[in-house]
């Protein structure tokens, strides 16, 4: 055999092998593409978003006999949630995730969701983000070549600060905070509250220094990020009800076969729901540990919530309805006071 028949013979081989590699086998032993969702999102490591979308990732690759892989990308590793929306946009990704407040300027819509105390509990906020209202504010992703999948949480942001509890509309006269949008300081304000723009990564300094008496967050980011080493009162306004959205690309998900696409569809739902377990569990564990860090916790009545947040959508309806448009402001708003009364 000549050199160059032997060089032939091993590029073929060694190509055979990467082939099959790439591929596996149905029941009649066909080689089939395997189908790789490639997912990033900026949660870390030991959140309850990554905990649930590694059990996703489990059963799709359980559940479609290996056919399917899907790689998680966390932390951010991937780039800012703005940054990988346009990746999925383009397919360089298939999935990612990210609060809608951070698309209102390519999905306007999204805004009706920065109103005020939309929702009395996580429960009513599921069952508007499950039902109509959450359906339809996923439509305008289509044009993008987007389609969604549902809705992971944040969960609600409450209210720290050094001078006293919040019980009542009088506690946030003079308070100053943290501000960050117009129409967050234009809500506050509406309550008397004073607000000074500052970076998020500024803020511990700012309350140790009492340049602030106090912040706006969710429970997991007041105390993952320490404030309550500058912060005696933590106050359960749950003024904001921040979800976190799952998307994908609409040609990728239209590609899938009608078999597989099920099975990635059904294990987002359950996805989502194992998420929101998790973080209502990492709630309660955060809320019974604060008192050890020497914070004292409140909840605030939820009728002096619902007159805090009649004054500061009030201020800001107007704003939030020329982005959002009046239509998709009535059906939301329909379908919240409609969910509410199964409190």
């Amino acid at each position: 055999m000549t050199l160059k028949k032997l060089l032939l013979m091993t590029v073929l081989v060694l190509g055979s092998a990467l082939i099959a590699g790439c591929s596996s086998s149905d029941q009649n032993g066909e080689a089939k593409d395997k189908t790789t969702i490639r997912l990033g999102h900026d949660s870390s490591t030991d959140s309850p978003v990554q905990k649930s979308l590694e059990n996703f990732k489990k059963n799709v690759e359980e559940k479609s006999d290996g056919n399917i892989e899907v790689e998680l990308f966390p932390s951010g590793q991937l780039g800012e949630v703005k940054e990988m929306m346009k990746k999925v946009r383009r397919g360089d990704l298939q999935m990612s995730l990210g609060a809608t407040t951070l698309f209102t300027k390519t999905f306007p819509k999204f805004s009706v969701w920065d109103s005020f105390y939309l929702f009395d509990s996580a429960d009513h906020a599921h069952r508007v983000l499950d039902g109509k209202a959450g359906k339809e504010l996923m439509k305008p992703l289509e044009t993008k070549g987007l389609t969604g999948l549902g809705y992971m949480e944040i969960g609600f942001r409450n209210f720290s600060n050094s001078v006293r509890p919040i019980n009542e509309l009088q506690d946030l006269e003079g308070l100053k905070i943290r501000g960050y949008s117009p129409l967050q300081i234009k809500a506050w304000e509406s309550l008397d509250v004073s607000l000074t723009n500052i970076a998020w990564t500024e803020v511990f300094t700012s309350l140790q220094q009492n340049l602030i008496d106090g912040q706006e967050s969710a429970t997991s980011s007041f105390y993952n990020e320490r404030f309550y080493e500058a912060q005696k009162y933590w106050s359960m306004t749950k003024h904001i009800y921040t979800n976190f959205l799952w998307y994908a690309n609409e040609e990728f998900m239209s590609q899938l076969s009608e078999e597989n696409r099920e099975l990635v569809e059904e294990e987002a739902n359950k996805a989502i729901e194992m998420e929101r377990e998790l973080m209502a569990e990492q709630e309660t564990e955060i809320l019974e540990e604060l008192p050890n860090k020497g914070v004292e916790v409140n909840e605030v009545p939820l009728e002096v919530r619902r007159e805090m947040g009649e004054i500061m959508n009030e201020a800001i309806k107007e704003d939030i309805i020329e982005e959002a448009g009046e239509d998709t402001y009535k059906m939301v708003m329909e379908e919240v006071k409609s969910e509410r009364k199964n409190e």
